[in-house]
């Protein structure tokens, strides 16, 4: 072997290469959630999303009041909606291509990161392993395995991109050159405050970076302190711009204060605040060592003067002390602190939300965290090499070439990827879900609830109830409904129940008491008001003389639920349902059809559809769309496959059906997608 052919054997990987190889990593472990189901509010934002379908989507829309009137899901967040359309579009509904386009987005955000750092001057080494951490950092499970969760990562892309564009601004010699980075780091920053509001701190995250310099590359943020503010007043303008957006949707908040989910609301501002102090000692803690991630934790107040509270606001006040006063010895510790403090503020409950905590909160906060700790970790692991080099009388090696130095952050990596990986698995149903939600949080009537509503489901098998899985249901819902009478989840729980159980006067109770308790996401109780209104037993109905006849009370059930919720799929499939039982066939036809193109995957809006053709004796009509959509109707449950499939055949014995003209008819659903 020659010597050039022996140098270039250990020639050592380009830094592009090596980055590729962490990202590669990053992909590989989360790879397996692209075989998980839609959980959460997957289904909620996505699949019941009419909004999002080709035709329905309008940009201009989300600039105005009647967005929130109509109950457009996120409304508030334009730069999210946006790229669900897209996405769905692109995609369609299938989870798998979701889950996979929410590694993607993760992997664009760690590569934004590397490069962030490479512009503000942090040597290879140690770009690399901050992306590895934050990659593999556990706590980012959930905001990665929850398609609907994506706005952070979004938020996240976004913010980042507009920080490189702020910081080659800065950078940049000229003004005109440095304007114009300025101005798209503005866009950016709108857009990621668009996606979600995580984003908002960082012209403060900024201004902070150009004071500590923790970087050889962030001193000159500082040099021009005219170019500076000019570029922050930019960024802060792209706030500005998606404040002014919520405020034209919802005029405030989009979390108001009639809104009985935010726990704010029922005790006051300042238990919340007080119990936020707790939370967010315990994220710090939740990021370090990765013990206590959870899908589900319960909102709950606090004293000021609680041991817990005090002990906990006198550890943050210490870190913050801390990291003022040795800001010059350790500048990047110091940043660390002050950025993921200023990073946390949007969900430091400030303004009611309606969770005060989640894992997912931490996507964007942990960023300096991983830096420090990245950077921490390699520098450990140097000592450590120098110290045994220098025991055992070794000649130190070049700089870079030991990869014992990079034990204690592989050890880490290593730790928070596993524990990811667990985390991860908990999304892989929402069974799975919120029976793990309910064993970590047994105080949340939320985790119970559904979990409720999962049993209800897996009770009813065609036309038969299984009693020991129903018990199940029923003890899942009334737990729920003792932890919090005011939700409307448990009751939604106990309504399932009772419909599975066919009592339709208990079913009707408890939907119409959740519309009550609810400000929004009524569509689907609405819908199966209006169905069980036709059910009502003539005894329930003189009892309550004001409530008019079953047929009037169905349609009133519809008039409201239609103006509210133009855009689900469900409502108008159960109000086409309605007006066929009605004998209203003209307007039935119409609403399967709407529902049809709101959302056309659902299995049951077609067979719908076969039914009241049938019924309206246009057989050719039913077979041409029982043959063109016999892959999507191979989902339906056996009973409706065999009774659609008993009548078609009955069809086909009548005189006047003709094969050709089947196949030649355009079908029930011509004009939908």
């Amino acid at each position: 072997m020659s010597e050039g052919q022996a140098s270039s054997e250990h020639e050592p990987l380009s830094y592009r290469a090596r980055l590729v190889g962490v990202l590669a990593l990053i992909a590989v472990v989360f790879l397996p959630l692209v075989r998980y189901g839609l959980v959460y509010d997957d289904g909620w934002t996505l699949r019941s999303n009419g909004f999002l379908r080709p035709g329905q989507f309008e940009l201009a829309l989300l600039f105005s009041p009647e967005a929130a009137a109509r109950h457009v899901p996120d409304a508030f967040r334009p730069t999210l909606v946006s790229f669900d359309a897209l996405s769905v579009w692109a995609l369609g509904v299938e989870p798998w291509a979701h889950h996979g386009l929410s590694i993607l987005l993760h992997l664009s955000v760690c590569g934004l990161l590397a490069r962030l750092l490479r512009r503000l001057g942090v040597d290879e080494g140690s770009t690399l392993a901050s992306v590895a951490l934050f990659g593999l950092l556990a706590i980012h499970a959930e905001a990665i395995a929850v398609v609907s969760f994506r706005e952070d990562l979004l938020a996240a892309a976004l913010g980042l991109a507009a920080m490189l564009a702020a910081v080659r601004g800065i950078q940049t010699p000229r003004w005109r050159p440095a304007l114009g980075w300025g101005l798209a780091a503005m866009g950016l920053q709108a857009l990621a405050c668009g996606a979600k509001l995580s984003a908002a701190p960082l012209p403060a995250i900024l201004l902070v970076l150009a004071w500590l310099r923790p970087g050889p590359g962030c001193a000159v943020l500082a040099r021009d302190r005219t170019r500076l503010a000019v570029i922050v007043g930019l960024l802060a303008l792209g706030v500005a711009l998606a404040l002014a957006q919520t405020w034209l949707v919802h005029g405030g908040s989009p979390y108001g204060p009639d809104n009985p989910r935010i726990l704010a609301q029922r005790i006051g501002l300042s238990p919340v605040l007080a119990a936020s102090v707790k939370i967010h000692l315990g994220y710090l803690q939740q990021i370090l060592v990765p013990l206590g991630l959870s899908p589900e934790y319960v909102d709950r107040g606090a004293g000021w003067f609680e041991p817990a509270t005090m002990l906990a606001g006198a550890c943050l006040a210490a870190l913050l002390v801390a990291a003022i006063a040795l800001r010059r010895r350790w500048p990047l510790a110091s940043f660390a602190v002050l950025g993921w403090m200023l990073a946390c503020v949007p969900t430091s409950n400030l303004v009611g939300l309606p969770n005060m905590r989640a894992d997912r909160f931490m996507y964007l906060p942990s960023v300096p965290l991983c830096v420090a700790l990245a950077v921490g970790l390699l520098a450990l692991g140097r000592r450590l090499v120098t110290k045994l080099d220098q025991e055992g009388d070794l000649d130190p090696p070049r700089a870079g070439e030991d990869l014992r130095a990079w034990l204690p952050l592989a050890l880490c990596v290593l730790m928070q990827g596993s524990f990811a990986v667990a985390e991860a698995r908990v999304y892989v149903s929402n069974t799975t879900l919120w029976h793990e939600a309910a064993r970590r949080a047994p105080g949340s009537a939320r985790a119970h609830a559904l979990l409720g509503l999962e049993y209800s489901g897996a009770a009813r098998a065609g036309d038969h109830l299984d009693d020991e899985i129903a018990a199940k249901a029923e003890a899942a819902c009334r737990t729920a409904q003792q932890l919090d009478p005011l939700y409307e989840l448990p009751q939604l729980c106990l309504g399932s129940l009772a419909i599975s159980r066919k009592d339709w006067t208990a079913a009707y109770e408890h939907h119409a008491r959740a519309v009550e308790l609810s400000v929004d996401r009524n569509d689907r109780p609405i819908a199966a008001l209006a169905q069980l209104a036709l059910d009502l037993p003539s005894a329930w109905l003189r009892q309550h003389p004001e409530l008019g006849d079953r047929r009037h009370l169905s349609r009133s059930w519809l008039e409201r639920g239609l103006g509210a919720y133009p855009y689900s799929p469900e409502l108008h499939a159960a109000a086409a349902r309605v007006y066929h039982r009605l004998g209203d066939a003209e307007r039935a036809m119409q609403l399967y059809q709407r529902a049809r193109s709101l959302r056309p995957d659902r299995w049951e809006t077609v067979a719908g559809g076969v039914e009241l053709a049938l019924d309206l004796g246009d057989a050719a009509a039913a077979h041409r769309t029982w043959w063109a959509e016999a892959k999507l109707l191979e989902r339906a449950d056996p009973a409706t496959r065999t009774r659609l499939t008993r009548r078609l055949a009955a069809a086909r014995t009548s005189p006047g059906f003709s094969l050709l003209h089947s196949l030649l008819d355009p079908g029930v659903f011509a004009h939908a997608p």
